[in-house]
């Protein structure tokens, strides 16, 4: 089990995912890579080098698959067709905090912790991912997930099923009067995954499952009580508690991000995907992040609940997040440093062309460099933000140098088409 103090000292100064508890430092990361490789137009902190991983980095929402990541029932081949899948809503039809003998407050809050804690702490549930490892199903980690739906929709961040291809859920039934625990463990399917806001959603066969009602985050104020559960390293249905730190941080580094809530509640490896719930017993984020600093502490967030509402019904029905524009290329990001020792140009380097989309009629060739998008330079961050603000559908002029046989270069406008993405 890997040290958390080391980890917390290597960190130093960063935004890290509550990530998945490891069980084996040991992973087949090409063999998972692979099984996950997205056609990227975005990438987070530039390219790898020319002579380094040709498409390293992370990908973000400006981007194109031609198939859906292991799991995913999204068929690509009949890109119109949605799973006939009910609403959120309907989802959560039914589904209350049960308050049972506890002692409630005027205004409806729990007077006491311990019986919030008892009414919703078996719909967070117990995850554990695989991958492949020399052929071997491995065991990756473990993380947490809340039931949504009776009938066992259960929601997680995508970093906790990256890169993996099996997943389970442990469902656990407490008595409230003995406190005895029964545990059934399901296998679990992927419905979809969007590593922009790092949310996931797993599906499990059962009836009758303990689903917690998720609330209103927009009414959250500073100062408020909140109570986080999950799983860290391992120890199964932890409690935390602490009070709302600050509202609509924006702590993502992705330019589609959804905005934080920031809690003092303590947040560790293994909590990624668990709840943070108000006073009330409701769902009010999806926790995914702490902040590890040399200089501080007590820095955790998650994820509100009301704009990840959207998301999660997309990936419920769809796979994937709809409305999103898509150029469809995978590409290699030069910059000016490569570029100069290289003899290259710097920007986008085209290294694929997703030949079901528009932008393989658009006449951009494999090896052309994108310099500019709209206008706006490829060496920018602001590039990524241009498919942000368009729809599929909208096209976008790419300036382009396209170098000859002879080494002599061209710069050329090319019109393209958006196409949507589906992650």
């Amino acid at each position: 089990m890997e040290n958390m103090n080391n980890f917390d000292n290597n960190m130093n100064m960063g935004v890290a995912p509550a990530e998945p508890e490891k069980k084996s430092k040991k992973r087949n990361l090409a063999t998972l890579k692979v099984a996950a490789m997205i056609m990227a137009v975005v990438v987070v902190g530039g390219g790898a080098g020319f002579g380094g991983a040709y498409f390293a980095g992370r990908s973000m929402g400006s981007s194109v698959v031609s198939g859906s990541k292991p799991g995913n029932t999204f068929n690509p081949a009949a890109p119109n067709e949605e799973r006939l899948t009910p609403t959120l809503n309907e989802l959560q039809n039914g589904v209350s905090v049960a308050s049972g003998d506890a002692e409630i407050n005027s205004d409806g809050t729990y007077k006491y912790t311990r019986d919030l804690v008892s009414a919703v702490q078996d719909s967070i549930v117990y995850i554990e991912v695989y991958g492949e490892y020399y052929g071997r199903r491995t065991l990756v980690g473990t993380a947490s997930g809340i039931i949504i739906s009776k009938d066992g929709y259960v929601v997680t961040n995508n970093h906790v099923v990256e890169d993996c291809d099996e997943y389970t859920v442990k469902v656990n039934s407490t008595d409230s009067k003995s406190g005895s625990v029964e545990s059934k463990t399901y296998d679990a399917k992927l419905l979809g995954t969007d590593a922009d806001t790092d949310l996931a959603v797993l599906k499990i066969e059962g009836t009758n499952l303990p689903a917690a009602k998720l609330g209103d985050s927009d009414k959250l104020h500073l100062g408020d009580d909140v109570v986080v559960i999950g799983n860290p390293l391992g120890y199964e249905t932890s409690v935390s508690k602490g009070v709302v730190s600050g509202l609509n941080r924006q702590v993502s580094d992705s330019v589609r991000g959804l905005s934080s809530i920031q809690t003092d509640a303590a947040i560790n490896r293994g909590n990624s995907g668990g709840g943070l719930f108000n006073a009330y017993g409701e769902v009010i984020g999806v926790v995914n992040e702490k902040r590890v600093d040399n200089y501080a502490e007590s820095l955790g967030f998650a994820i509100t609940i009301n704009e990840a509402k959207g998301v999660i019904e997309d990936l419920i029905s769809k796979g994937y997040v709809s409305g999103r524009s898509a150029i469809g290329i995978r590409y290699q990001n030069i910059t000016e440093d490569v570029a100069l020792y290289r003899g290259l140009v710097a920007g986008w380097r085209v290294g694929e062309i997703n030949e079901d989309y528009p932008v393989a009629r658009s006449g951009l060739q494999i090896g052309d460099t994108i310099i500019e998008i709209d206008g706006i330079s490829t060496l920018t961050d602001e590039a990524n933000e241009v498919f942000v603000q368009k729809k599929p559908g909208d096209t976008v002029t790419l300036t382009v140098v396209r170098e000859n046989s002879f080494g002599r270069q061209t710069t050329l406008k090319i019109e393209v088409e958006l196409a949507e993405l589906r992650d």
